[in-house]
Order: C-alpha cells, then sequence, then structure tokens
C-alpha cells in the first residue's frame, strides 16, 4: 500500500499554490510579524480544508507521524485548558490564551494532516528551502540595520522583540541543519541549507539577543553526532566528543577574549556584579534578577493558583515602594517592565502549579514526540530536539510567550519535522 499524500504536491493547481504561498509567507515572516501570522493562519485554514479534503483517503502505512502528531496536539490541548482554568480563577482577559491557542490550531491542522499521511518529498524540500530562505533574509536584514544605526536601533526595527525573533531563528536553524547533514539530500541542497544554518547564526548574534546564544552549542552537538553516526572507527564517538568539546572551547574563548564582546559575557558578568555591590538593577541582567527574587516571593505566598497577573503587574509597577529616591532610582528599569523575564517562573507566579504546569505540558509532550519520532525517522527527531532545546532554555530569561510572533513562530516550527517523519521513515528502509 502507498502512503497518501494529502494532495500537496501534483493533484490539481489549487493545492500546488497553496504550498508555494505558505513556503513564500515562511520565507518572508522575519520580514514583518504579519507575515509570519498569515503563514500561521494559511497553515492552519489550508491544512484543515486539505485534510477534509482527502477525509476518505487511506491511513499511512507508517503510523509514525500519526503518532508523534497526535502527541503534540493532545498536549497544545492539555495546555490550553490549564491555561483557560488559570483565567477563570482570576478572571483574566483572553488575550493570555493567545499563545496556547496559537500552538493548538496549528496542532490541530498537522493532527488532521497526518491522519491522512504525510507531505510529499516535494514539500519537505521546498519549506526548507523557504526556512533557509528565512535566515538568508534575517541576516540580510539585521546586517542592513547595524549599518544604519545604533545597537538599540538595530533591536527596534526587528519584526518583533530581539529576543523572541531570534529565538524564532534558533528555531529555523535547528530545522535546518540536521537534514543538512542528512544523507539523503543532494550535495547542492545541502551546501545551500548549510548556508541558511550559517545566516541564521550570524543573524542572532547581531541581533545581539542573549537567550538565543545556546544555538550555537546545539549546533555544535547535531554536528558531532551525525559525524559520529558516518564514522566507522572504534574510536569515532570519543573524537566526536573531543571535537564538540574543542568547538564549544573555542567559540567560548573567542568571544571572551576577543574583541567586542561578541555574546556580551564581558556584560553579563558586569552586570551581576554591579547588582550585588551596589544593588543598582538598572541593566537587563540586574533587573532579571531582581525580578526572579519577587517571582519567588510571590510563588511561596500562593504556591497552589498564583497572583494573577494583575497582581503581578501591580507587584512589579510599585517595587520598592516605601524606599527612598535614591533606592527607587536604582530600580526604576524594574518598574518599567511588564513581566519576570523566565517563562516557569512567570507561569507558576501568575497561575501556581497550574500555570506551571500548563508551560510545561507543551515541552512533556515534545519530548514524548522526540521519542517515538527517534525510533524511525532521526533526522525529525533532532530536528525537533533543536526545537525543544532552543525553547526551554530561552525560557529560562524570557518570557517569549508574552510575543505573538514567538507563539506563531514556535506552531510553524514543530509541524514541519512532526509532517515530514513518516516520509523520511520510509526513505530509510529502502535497501
Amino acid at each position: 500500500m502507498n502512503i497518501h499524500i494529502p494532495d500537496f504536491r501534483n493533484r490539481n493547481c489549487v493545492q500546488n499554490a497553496g504550498l508555494y504561498l505558505l513556503a513564500g509567507l515562511v520565507a518572508l515572516g522575519p520580514l514583518n510579524s504579519k507575515i509570519l501570522g498569515a503563514a500561521w493562519l494559511f497553515f492552519w485554514v489550508f491544512g484543515f480544508w486539505t485534510a477534509f479534503r482527502t477525509r476518505h483517503a487511506s491511513p499511512p502505512t507508517n503510523p509514525i507521524t500519526a503518532i508523534a502528531a497526535s502527541t503534540w496536539f493532545k498536549s497544545c490541548m492539555l495546555a490550553l485548558i490549564l491555561a483557560s482554568i488559570c483565567a477563570l480563577i482570576w478572571q483574566e482577559e483572553a488575550d493570555i490564551l493567545n499563545a496556547p491557542l496559537r500552538l493548538l490550531l496549528a496542532a490541530g491542522a498537522a493532527f488532521c494532516l497526518a491522519r491522512r499521511g504525510t507531505i510529499s518529498f516535494h514539500a519537505r524540500v521546498i519549506f526548507l528551502h523557504a526556512i533557509a530562505t528565512a535566515c538568508m533574509l534575517a541576516f540580510a536584514w539585521t546586517v542592513f540595520l547595524v549599518a544604519q544605526g545604533p545597537y538599540m536601533s538595530v533591536r527596534a526595527s526587528l519584526a518583533s522583540n530581539a529576543i523572541p525573533w531570534a529565538v524564532v531563528i534558533s528555531f529555523y536553524t535547528s530545522l535546518l541543519l540536521p537534514a543538512a547533514l542528512s544523507e539523503h539530500q543532494s550535495v547542492l541542497r545541502r551546501r545551500l541549507w548549510l548556508f541558511g544554518v550559517g545566516c541564521g547564526i550570524g543573524a542572532i548574534l547581531l541581533s545581539q539577543s542573549r537567550g538565543a546564544f545556546l544555538i550555537i552549542p546545539w549546533c555544535c552537538l547535531v554536528y558531532a553526532w551525525f559525524w559520529y553516526r558516518k564514522c566507522e572507527k572504534n574510536d569515532g564517538f570519543r573524537r566526536a566528543l573531543l571535537m564538540l568539546v574543542g568547538a564549544i572551547t573555542i567559540v567560548l574563548a573567542s568571544s571572551w577574549f576577543g574583541p567586542g564582546d561578541v555574546l556580551r559575557m564581558h556584560q553579563v558578568v558586569h552586570d551581576i556584579k554591579e547588582a550585588q555591590t551596589s544593588e543598582n538593577f538598572n541593566t537587563s541582567t540586574g533587573a532579571r534578577l531582581y525580578l526572579w527574587e519577587m517571582a519567588l516571593d510571590g510563588i511561596r505566598e500562593s504556591p497552589w493558583i498564583g497572583i494573577g497577573s494583575i497582581e503581578r503587574m501591580r507587584r512589579i509597577k510599585h517595587a520598592g515602594e516605601g524606599e527612598s529616591e535614591e533606592e527607587l532610582a536604582k530600580i526604576q528599569e524594574v518598574r518599567s517592565l511588564g513581566h519576570v523575564h523566565n517563562q516557569y517562573l512567570h507561569s507558576a507566579l501568575d497561575g501556581g502549579l497550574i500555570g506551571l504546569a500548563s508551560f510545561l505540558a507543551l515541552l512533556i509532550g515534545m519530548a514524548i514526540a522526540i521519542s517515538h519520532l527517534g525510533r524511525a525517522a532521526p533526522v525529525a527527531a533532532w530536528q525537533l530536539g533543536g526545537v525543544l532545546f532552543m525553547h526551554a532554555t530561552a525560557s529560562l530569561t524570557n518570557v517569549n510567550f508574552a510575543h505573538n510572533y514567538y507563539a506563531t513562530g514556535l506552531a510553524l516550527a514543530v509541524i514541519l519535522p512532526l509532517l515530514s517523519s513518516a516520509h523520511e521513515a520510509t526513505e530509510t528502509r529502502k535497501p
């Protein structure tokens, strides 16, 4: 029995046009938040429509796509339910459900498509080309902005807040690298996608968003693993491990001792020392330290249901009340912010264990999906693993879900490895 493709290649002109339109929107997404939002909207509408058109198709021979997509869909559903409970407890506005709702709609469309089959090899390549183009455009745009103005104007001119924007680019990089290292692709495609990886990392560095810098060691890890898998010698693992450690050491050493403080490591150390010695929290790192301590205090007060977003905002805006003018001047940066710059603490502060469980449901669901993919589709597993790694680590220093651009980018980034996994599994079984 052949795998039924849900009208993504040669069935009719409408679906061909839809494929290229979606790819074009993804490629232009780094330039404007509305374009990426249009890509998300088009995917789930087009996905549901395509799945409905092929509702009589036979199920695929390999169920890996349906299993992984079902896991992700269920985790998004659970996250939305738990977030809704928090909203009802504290009578929050519906805006706080934007992120889980965006994830759920895209996951639902992917689940419906997965039950009908998988995206074709042609569509998979087109989407990877679109993602590579997005990384190239992101790099070209940041280079242009750097040439035009100072650092702060560069960050202000990006499609969204610089941190979630950079993390979305790191998602794209995570999707490109495993595919570029796969032996099942042509040399030209692999070189194009590797160039896209380089452009993605360059755009992240130019954006000066430390929350996304961990994409560099992740790429080193992915490269070392694929290199080890191709090595037939007994000492292959040792050599791969040494290469990984060496690459990370070189990156960190060059950033620390090189001119310009590329990774802003010296700035972090300076900010921490300033916060500890003079209690001046008017820096990005200092404000985070203050807010994290404030969040922990609030969680201790109400660990089960949190304190709600209104009370959280009140505490931030009125931080240091009753102190002297001199002390208030040291936390002006803190009082200008709206969240605690840590997604885990933010979720627990607003909704207690329920809110934290809502966020963790997404991480756990993604991890379970990866475990399913790893059995038969290692490239897809590494792709989704990179998305999970960057999502989990970037959430330590920022509340990225406060930005619709981030939730939209994450929703689209997860679906590619989910929908392309069955094709990869079939491909790897060929003699």
